[in-house]
C-alpha cells in the first residue's frame, strides 16, 4: 500500500490532507488510480480528478480532514470492510458489498459500461449473445451491469486494471475488453490506441451509478450522513455539476 497525497491544508509525513478546519476530524480515504475520476500525480505529486475535487469540497462542508492512501482495488474494498480505512469513492452498488460497507445514499456520478474489440472486429458483437465464446478481459472485483456480473457462462479473464485490459486486447490475448466510459476513452486517447481498438456494435444500455462508501467500523460519528448532507448540498447549488463539467466527458 503506497501512501500518497492530495493538495490541501495539512501535511502529515508523506501524507497530504485537505480540510476546512484546523481541528477537523481526520478520515482515511483509500483509492486507486482511475482517470478521469482519480489521477495519481507523477513522481510523488498530488492527486487530481473528479473524485479528488469532489472530496475536497465535501470535506470542507462536512468539517472533516481527508487523507488519501493508495492500494489495489480489491485491497481498497477489503480495507473498508475491515475498518482499516474510513471511506472510498467510485463504488458501484452490489448486494454483496452493501453487506460489508455503508453506502452514502446519494450517487454523485455514473459511468457507462462499454465493450471494446480490436479494430475491425467490433461489428462481430451485435448482441449480448455475441459475447459467449469470447475471452473477455474484466477488472478484478468490479461491477459493470447486472446481467454481465452474474453470468457465469461467459469467459471472463480477470485483469488488474483498464490499461492492462487494453494492452492485452491490442496484443490479441483476449477477444474483448469490458470497461467503463469515460475511463476507457481517457486511456485510449492518452496512449494513442484509437487505431488499435474500437467499440463493439452492441453496447449495454445500463449506466452504473457511483457512490461514496464508508466503513461500518469507522470511528467518525455519523460519517455517512454528514457526507450525504454535504453531497446533496453540492448537487443543489450546482457545485458538483461545476466539478464534473471541468473534465472531458
Amino acid at each position: 500500500m503506497k501512501p500518497s497525497g492530495i493538495l490541501g491544508a495539512l501535511a502529515i509525513g508523506a501524507l497530504f490532507a485537505f480540510s476546512a478546519h484546523a481541528q477537523a476530524e481526520s478520515v482515511l480515504m483509500v483509492t486507486m488510480e482511475w482517470p478521469p475520476f482519480r489521477v495519481a500525480g507523477e513522481q510523488g505529486g498530488g492527486w487530481s480528478g473528479i473524485d479528488i475535487d469532489l472530496m475536497r469540497e465535501v470535506s470542507r462542508r462536512a468539517g472533516i480532514e481527508t487523507v488519501i492512501t493508495e492500494a489495489p482495488w480489491s485491497r481498497c474494498l477489503e480495507m473498508i470492510r475491515l475498518g482499516h480505512a474510513d471511506l472510498m469513492t467510485g463504488v458501484a452498488w452490489t448486494a454483496e458489498r452493501a453487506a460489508g460497507m455503508t453506502y452514502v445514499p446519494t450517487s454523485y456520478a455514473s459511468v457507462q459500461p462499454v465493450f471494446y474489440a480490436r479494430s475491425g472486429n467490433g461489428a462481430h458483437v451485435s448482441s449480448y449473445e455475441s459475447l459467449y465464446g469470447k475471452a473477455i478481459g474484466n477488472s478484478v472485483n468490479t461491477a459493470y451491469f447486472d446481467r454481465f456480473n452474474g453470468d457465469e457462462a461467459l469467459t471472463k479473464i480477470p485483469l488488474k486494471d483498464e490499461m492492462t485490459k487494453l494492452k492485452m486486447l491490442t496484443l490479441g490475448r483476449i477477444d474483448l475488453a469490458i470497461g467503463t466510459d469515460p475511463n476507457f476513452s481517457w486511456y485510449i486517447e492518452r496512449f494513442g490506441m484509437k487505431g488499435l481498438v474500437e467499440p463493439t456494435a452492441w453496447q449495454p444500455a445500463e449506466k452504473t451509478p457511483l457512490y461514496i462508501v464508508v466503513s461500518p467500523a469507522s470511528k467518525i460519528p455519523n460519517l455517512a450522513a454528514r457526507l450525504d448532507e454535504a453531497l446533496r448540498s453540492m448537487i443543489e447549488d450546482g457545485s458538483l455539476a461545476g466539478i464534473q463539467n471541468g473534465y472531458p466527458k
